[in-house]
């Protein structure tokens, strides 16, 4: 076995061999290459010495008394030490130690392999401390979020006011005027409530997720007001009673009517939202008639790789719904469109008031 020790050299990490000497002392027989690198100690300086003699009494002793136990016992061992590997201070190393046997139970030689814990430890340290970096931009992200939509609650209020002005001031025979007056008062109050939605899920990311009982046909109607206000497009959505992250749902939801509306090539979008049934959790599909998603767009939202081009609207869509514990899957059903199925945690309800279909 020890002729062929230079296969050795090939290991990546610092591996090497203790045999016994005449006098039964655990000596260096291999060091490989990874350990001249990280131990800074050329091997023509390390064979045939002890780990005392290769790292003093004080940091050597204690390696040399793991070597001796390995060596008699005939069991593998893990141990930590303090060496000096020739480096400002002394380093962190864990080792382990293999025995091997002849078929007799004689010892041949002792296999070592070495990880240094101060590097390891220093790398995750960088680690925690780049999630560190990504989180406080994730925190100041939703705290922009937060900001901006507060300041459009203020001009969301005037043209509310502005609105209720226009029809009191307006004669009584302007019936037509009055309309779309009220109609921009009503797309101002759902617009509020959006607002006031996002400013409660930046408030509740860090706090959890909250459930409530609501029904998803109206929440989908409310958003069909804010955009589409003049009834332009022909959108619907299944009326159904859901206990789940209503907030969630919504912002999904809002995203892709928004969408589908923006990046239609028609004058009508054609827009359905309906409700399915999905182990352990809610599921619900939207699907239009516009021009489609991009492959990439599609393969992305089934669980591939983020690239340029796929959309921050798509990433924050997929974000949301995986940090809570859902899955997003898109396909394009024919020449044109483009449905959505989006399964979340939850459950379906007879009613309001009523009891839940099923776990979530």
């Amino acid at each position: 076995m020890l002729s062929h020790l230079d296969i050795l050299d090939h290991v990546a990490g610092p591996v090497f061999v203790l045999i016994p000497d005449e006098d039964g002392r655990p000596v260096y027989r291999y060091w490989n290459r990874a350990c001249e690198q990280i131990g800074n100690r050329d091997r023509q300086d390390v064979l045939g010495k002890t780990a005392i003699e290769l790292f003093g009494d004080v940091l050597g002793a204690h390696t040399y008394d793991r070597h001796l136990e390995a060596m008699r016992g005939g069991k593998t061992i893990t141990f930590e030490v303090l060496l000096n590997l020739g480096h400002d201070a002394p380093q962190e190393i864990q080792t382990t130690l293999s025995p091997v046997l002849a078929e007799d139970g004689t010892l041949l030689a002792v296999v070592g392999s070495s990880v240094v814990l101060s590097s390891l430890r220093n790398a995750q340290q960088r680690e925690v401390k780049a999630l560190g970096v990504v989180e406080r931009a994730r925190s100041e992200m939703e705290q922009y979020l937060a900001f901006a939509a507060h300041d459009l609650r203020a001009p969301m209020r005037r043209i509310k006011g502005l609105a209720e002005m226009i029809q009191e001031e307006l004669p009584d025979d302007a019936a037509e005027a009055r309309e779309i007056a009220k109609l921009m008062e009503q797309v101002s109050r759902k617009a509020q409530e959006l607002i006031s939605d996002v400013l409660r899920f930046s408030e509740a990311a860090n706090a959890g997720h909250q459930i409530e009982c609501f029904d998803l046909g109206q929440l989908a109607r409310d958003i069909f007001t804010v955009l589409d206000p003049m009834g332009c497009h022909d959108l619907d959505a299944e009326r159904g009673w859901l206990n789940g992250d209503r907030t969630a749902i919504q912002i999904v939801l809002r995203n892709l009517v928004d969408n589908a509306i923006k990046h239609d090539d028609k004058p009508t979008t054609h827009l359905r939202i309906t409700l399915e049934d999905g182990p352990g959790g809610v599921a619900f599909v939207i699907c239009d008639d516009g021009p489609g998603l991009p492959s990439g767009d599609l393969s992305f939202l089934d669980g591939g790789q983020f690239g340029y081009g796929n959309g921050f609207g798509l990433l924050g869509i997929r974000r949301l719904v995986e940090m809570r514990g859902g899955r997003v899957h898109a396909w394009s059903p024919r020449d044109r469109g483009t449905c959505f199925r989006i399964h979340l945690p939850g459950t379906h309800r007879t009613s309001e008031t009523g009891t839940d279909e099923g776990a979530a």
